[in-house]
Formats: C-alpha cells, structure tokens, sequence
C-alpha cells in the first residue's frame, strides 16, 4: 500500500484510545503503538518524514498496511501494547525502544503500603506490576490512581509518623486521607491501596462502579 493510502486509511480513524499494529507487505507486525487519539498519532507516521528520526522513517518505509484494535482508556491501551509487544516481539519496537527501558507499579509491603511508579525492579520483596513501554503514561496513571483513591504522595513513613503532624495541602483539596495525622485507619488504608492496584490493573470500571454505590449510599444516609 502506498504512502498517501495509508495516510488516507489513517485519516479515517476514530480519536479515541487504542492500540495500532504496522504490518510490512509479508503480513509480520513490525511495531505495536498505543494512542490516546489513534486517527492523529497514526496520520503523523505518514505526513511528512522530515519531522521524524531515522529509525520511525525506516520503519515507515517498511510498512505496507495496519491494523487497530479500540480500547476504554489510554491506560487499556498502555497494557494492551505491552501485550501485544510480549506477544509479537516486533523488529521496531525493540530498535525504538526508549533508553529508559520499562517502567513498572511498585507497591511496598507492610502495614502501611505505598505505590510508586519506577523504572527498574529493585532487589526487595515489593511487588511489582508491569513491564510497561510509557514510563510517562505509568507515572501519570499512579498519579492519577493516589488522587482518585486519597492515597499519599509524600515520604513520610507511616506508621512511624503518624500523628507528628499536621495534614499537607493536599488533605484540604480532598487528594489525600491524611494518614500522617491518623485521619484514617490502617484498615481503610490497605482497602483504598487495593482499590488503586485493581484499577491500575484494568478493573477501573469495577471500581468506578463500587465507588458510585458507596456514594449513592452516603447520599441515601445523608452521608456528605
């Protein structure tokens, strides 16, 4: 397939979230991407070369037709190109692969469990989720997964600080259930870390839906 064909193919996708897989004329996959808008990321590998690095334009002159698979959310998108990658082992991923590596979830042990996003595995008994190709789209997913849930940012260690403090500014923007100032209890805690592991693992709609029957109950209860 031509250029302008696959830029015309291109043009015509949706913008939403999904996965695309460039095929070269044999059929073989040879780079799995993920977008948060398919229809202007994948139109771009076919509009002017100039703007693009020799490896993406070597690549580009290597494929002959794609395919694309819809997703939920960026995030479905992110685990599902790591999938795929494990799956095909395609010849550019591995060429383009960002120097950094992959990047993975780590959740600590304890009583009083942290998540973080990392680049590496360490040599400790914490547990880790992933790999995955996007150390940004990891980053801003736990980030994201620590204000949904109320989750700590900081350093602090708990439960060796608890209490020696005020709440940080967070707390008062609701982002955050104050642990260090004993706002909520160890129990609750470890629900709400199991909560953001569950939705960083793809069970966001599972959830989004529990949240959504708690409210509705607070609501019911006068519970605001």
């Amino acid at each position: 397939m031509q250029i302008q064909e696959l830029r015309k193919k291109a043009m015509a996708l949706p913008k939403t979230p999904g996965v695309y897989l460039m095929k070269n004329d044999k059929g073989k996959i040879i780079y799995v991407g993920k977008a948060k808008a398919l229809k202007n990321r994948v139109s771009q590998y076919f509009g002017s070369q100039n703007t693009h690095s020799v490896k993406v334009r070597r690549m580009v002159e290597n494929v002959d037709d794609f395919d694309y698979i819809l997703t939920d959310s960026e995030f479905e998108a992110l685990v599902l190109e790591c999938s795929l990658i494990k799956q095909y082992s395609p010849k550019y991923n591995i060429l383009l692969k960002d120097d950094k590596g992959y990047s993975y979830i780590r959740v600590t042990k304890g009583e009083w469990p942290k998540i973080t996003a990392v680049l590496q595995k360490g040599n400790d008994d914490a547990r880790y989720i992933g790999p995955y190709t996007s150390s940004f789209s990891v980053s801003s997913s736990v980030d994201e997964a620590l204000k949904i849930f109320m989750l700590p940012r900081c350093n602090k260690n708990f439960p060796r600080e608890i209490g020696k403090g005020r709440p940080c500014l967070n707390y008062f923007i609701k982002q955050c259930s104050a642990p260090c100032a004993g706002k909520i209890s160890c129990k609750e805690y470890n629900e709400a870390v199991e909560s953001a592991v569950k939705f960083l693992q793809g069970d966001s709609a599972k959830i989004i839906s529990d949240l959504t029957a708690e409210m509705e109950e607070a609501a019911e209860n006068l519970e605001f």
